[in-house]
């Protein structure tokens, strides 16, 4: 057998079928989008997870039938689904609505859910479930429960930590609990888990996320009744259990009190701290950005910096992101004017200390309007971030938009739009894997009932692939056995997964589909052939392949 070979390396492995990438891919149009399922049900408050691998890790609820349960996909970095079609279901539930929940990843790639659970027992009890990059369920079926009591138990999260091991938290009547578990689900905190506490107040989680050595920063909202102010408050605690930040809970924010129903997310700033946004309503209503470094001290002043200084307008809903490189925080939010009816979208940039970059009332990127502007979204990317945002000039009739700043607030890419479909749009989520493309997924009634959506965005602002570089090619194979001709060429990764490459055969072109990491063409050879690999073009000169 006579073969065609570039000058890669040629590495063969068993391809992916072509049913698995016909639909599951990123799609280039903004009036397409990739759906994370095709079920007919009520798909309710995604979140992603980008990893190491450039891949994505997903979970959200379903209700096709008779209560909501939990579900989780993988997607390469192509935006191929890895799991069945409609998602693996985590846990069939009979829950008639729903709460928030965690999802993480430990180090060993496997995919971690915290969620709320009525199969066992009379009352609501918390649930951990681990899935293997294979979709396997590592704790079995019920995964492991983390309570067996009569509580309120609400709003889990989980974090999977540096040490291997996973925490997981949640607010249990009026106190939050935190339990960590070794890799086979055995709890390491004791039968009870760490208990936080405050005999005059509330304690309700608002986040959990994995920081060095083991160690987890959780964060809460204190209130102590109906009228009373809410407040922020926050803690380290060590592979151990054990308080890093003393024995009294940080006060983020104390000087006033958080929206109603604000549960204020947080990210980790790579080096064992955590940046926080939250919004007020007293004394007005405002954004504001926190940096608490690893040590538990304040870069910022106390009760954080805001994230703009116009009494007029009020300031609603932030997002933040934060680049470790300059120690510089990103601030973005819904700008409404004082009666709440015009609606813009903002966003301050933070020096290392908490000052102002952006100027006293902030950047305007979108400028007030009548149409309403909501969920605001970002990532860091470049020296700046990666800013999404719905559009809404009637109910229901959303489009999703986006913009790229540099780190002086210039528009790398001016606005685009992510999702052009004219349909209900909420529960933003966003991310960033390692090569720098972003995803957001969203909940989405295009179809009538609650989807899910994603949407990825690249370097330069384009939606689905880049173009093909000749870099990302492993390999190639060709040859004539029993009569037919067979061309197999290999790419470096999954990032091209559900594209395409075009190859000349004999002066006709053929569209080549990379199933995984591989593109394969079959046909009856025709004697002498000639093969040219025209797209991407000039990555090899044109070979003849001679078939009998």
């Amino acid at each position: 057998m006579k073969s065609w070979r570039v000058h890669f390396c040629i590495v063969l492995i068993a391809g992916i079928a072509l049913t698995s990438t016909a639909w599951a891919q990123w799609p280039s149009n903004p009036m397409v989008n990739l759906p994370l399922t095709h079920r007919i049900g009520d798909l309710v408050q995604p979140k992603l997870l980008p990893l190491s691998n450039g891949g994505w890790y997903l979970s959200w609820f379903d209700n096709p039938s008779n209560g909501y349960g939990v579900y989780v996909q993988a997607l390469d970095a192509g935006g191929v689904h890895l799991a069945p079609l409609n998602g693996l279901q985590v846990a069939n539930l009979n829950l008639s609505s729903t709460e928030d929940y965690g999802l993480s990843i430990d180090t060993a790639g496997n995919e971690l859910v915290a969620f709320l659970d009525d199969r066992e027992g009379s009352n609501i009890q918390v649930t951990a479930a681990k899935i293997s990059p294979a979709g396997q369920l590592v704790w079995g079926p019920l995964g492991i429960q983390l309570t067996h009591n009569q509580a309120s138990n609400n709003s889990p999260r989980i974090a999977g930590t540096s040490d291997g091991d996973v925490v997981v938290a949640w607010s249990s009547n009026s106190s939050l609990v935190l339990q960590k578990l070794d890799p086979n689900g055995s709890p390491l905190w004791g039968k009870d888990g760490v208990v936080l506490t405050d005999p005059k107040a509330n304690y309700l989680l608002a986040d959990l996320h994995a920081a060095e050595n083991g160690s987890v920063i959780v964060s809460w909202v204190r209130g102590a009744g109906f009228g009373s102010p809410s407040t922020l408050l926050a803690t380290k605690l060590s592979a151990t259990g054990g308080a890093l930040w003393g024995k009294q809970p940080l006060q983020i924010f104390n000087s006033g009190s958080l929206q109603f129903g604000e549960f204020p997310y947080f990210i980790p700033d790579g080096n064992g701290g955590a940046v926080f946004s939250w919004y007020s309503n007293s004394p007005t209503l405002q954004v504001y950005a926190q940096h608490i470094m690893g040590n538990g001290t304040a870069a910022f002043p106390a009760n954080g910096s805001v994230g703009s200084n116009n009494l007029n307008n009020v300031h609603v809903s932030p997002s933040v992101s934060y680049r470790a490189a300059t120690d510089e925080t990103f601030l973005f939010w819904t700008e409404e004017d004082s009666n709440q009816v015009l609606n813009g979208v903002y966003g301050q940039k933070f020096d290392s200390t908490g000052a102002q970059q952006w100027g006293l009332d902030g950047l305007v990127i979108v400028p007030l309007g009548s149409d309403q502007q909501l969920f605001v979204q970002s990532v860091q990317t470049g020296t700046g971030a990666q800013v999404f945002w719905v559009d809404e000039p009637n109910f229901d009739q959303d489009t999703m938009n986006s913009v790229r700043l540099d780190g002086s607030g210039n528009q790398v890419c001016p606005q685009f739009p992510v999702s052009s479909v004219v349909s209900g749009k909420s529960r933003l989520a966003a991310g960033i894997g390692p090569s720098g493309l972003s995803a957001i997924v969203w909940q989405d009634d295009r179809t009538g009932n609650n989807n899910i959506y994603l949407q990825n965005v690249n370097n330069d602002c384009s939606l689905g692939y880049l173009p093909i570089s000749c870099s990302q090619l492993h390999g190639a194979k060709a040859g004539c056995r029993n009569g037919n001709l067979n061309v197999d060429i290999t790419m470096n990764n999954l990032s091209n997964d559900g594209n395409s490459l075009t190859l000349q055969v004999n002066s006709v072109d053929h569209t080549l589909p990379i199933n995984g990491t591989h593109a394969r063409f079959s046909a009856p050879g025709q004697g002498q052939n000639t093969l040219l690999l025209t797209d991407p073009a000039g990555c090899a000169s044109q070979k003849t392949v001679q078939c009998p």
